[in-house]
């Protein structure tokens, strides 16, 4: 591994992957597309105020040393480039977790902030979450179908463009900058599937007529897909992206802001929940913590099994990305 100079010419630095050398030595190796990402590039160095112009503005950018090219598979592109035909986009969506609290959604504990906690049995750890000083709405069931589950939103966050249905066309819709569908990737030694958004789910300020929040929690397993994020361990799922049907009206009693975690247009929402292994117990004491209290529980004498893992959530279109750190939980003893 190493770095390659780019301080004066453009450098292209190019290799096979196992699998491409193993296609060449068939002979059917053949490039039917590319793709461009910018994993290397920060962005911050770009000064507009450099004295010598703005011939210089990216120079510090295009300067930077890259790394070579990897031959590995698991070492590809993270971070896409997006095609648009649009020239004059001024904002590009994002992808937030809808922290806001309802009583249909999962937020993180206090006590363990930025971690949603997913118990692995509504029949015991469910109970003792509650009595160890969990809030219902602080934790998901391993393949519940209904109830509270993480909620997902994407959109333009900016102030500079309110969240009316025209603008959602304007600036989302006519650049082909709405996604349908989210793809999931998940650690298979703990997760079996992920868990979406059924047709008949809703999530809109519109249906009471003041702005008030319309959220229908309707869950069903996910596709599995082919889809590689190039993680050891992870798997794919896809995951409907229904419209997002949080708009801003002036006529509303109630801000789409008290609502919605996007300040301007939005595009799409989704809801999240897994199905753990069933047979997940070694996995606990290798991966996390086995037969212990529960960090920020209130009760000494409850005993938990519980491991952290990620999901890393992506836009199948515009590649907006979000990840969501869990907590699978395991009631033990006490």
């Amino acid at each position: 591994m190493g770095f390659l100079d780019n301080s004066g010419d453009i450098i292209l630095d190019a290799v096979l992957t196992d699998l491409g050398r193993q296609k060449m030595a068939r002979g059917n190796f053949r490039i039917t597309k590319f793709a461009i990402g910018d994993d290397e590039i920060d962005y911050s160095l770009y000064d507009k105020n450099n004295a010598s112009g703005s011939a210089y503005y990216d120079l510090s950018i295009l300067q930077t040393p890259i790394m070579e090219a990897f031959t590995q598979e698991n070492a590809g592109i993270n971070y896409g480039l997006l095609t648009a035909t649009a020239t004059n986009i001024l904002y590009l969506p994002v992808m937030e977790i809808n922290k806001k609290g309802f009583a249909s959604t999962v937020v993180p504990t206090t006590s363990l902030p930025g971690l949603y906690l997913i118990a692995d049995s509504v029949n015991s750890t469910t109970t003792e979450l509650e009595s160890d000083g969990v809030g219902v709405t602080e934790y998901t069931v391993s393949g519940r179908e209904s109830g509270p589950a993480i909620l997902i939103e994407a959109g333009l966050n900016t102030t500079a463009i309110v969240g009316t249905p025209a603008n959602r066309t304007t600036y989302l819709v006519n650049n082909n900058l709405v996604d349908n569908f989210v793809y999931v990737y998940y650690d298979n030694r703990f997760i079996s599937s992920v868990m979406g958004p059924t047709p008949s789910a809703k999530f809109n300020n519109t249906a009471a007529g003041d702005g008030s929040m319309e959220l229908s929690v309707a869950m069903m397993p996910g596709a599995s897909i082919s889809a590689d994020l190039q993680l050891e361990n992870y798997s794919a799922a896809r995951i409907r992206a229904p419209q997002n049907g949080v708009v801003y009206d002036p006529n509303y009693s109630q801000a789409d802001s008290t609502v919605s975690v996007i300040s301007g247009p939005r595009s799409f929402y989704t809801m999240l929940n897994v199905t753990i292994n069933p047979n997940l117990s070694a996995e606990y004491s290798k991966y996390g913590s086995a037969n212990t209290q529960l960090p920020g529980g209130t009760s000494g004498s409850k005993l938990y099994d519980f491991l952290d893992t990620i999901l890393y959530v992506q836009g199948a279109k515009t590649g907006v990305q979000v990840q969501v750190p869990i907590r699978i939980i395991k009631y033990k003893s006490g």
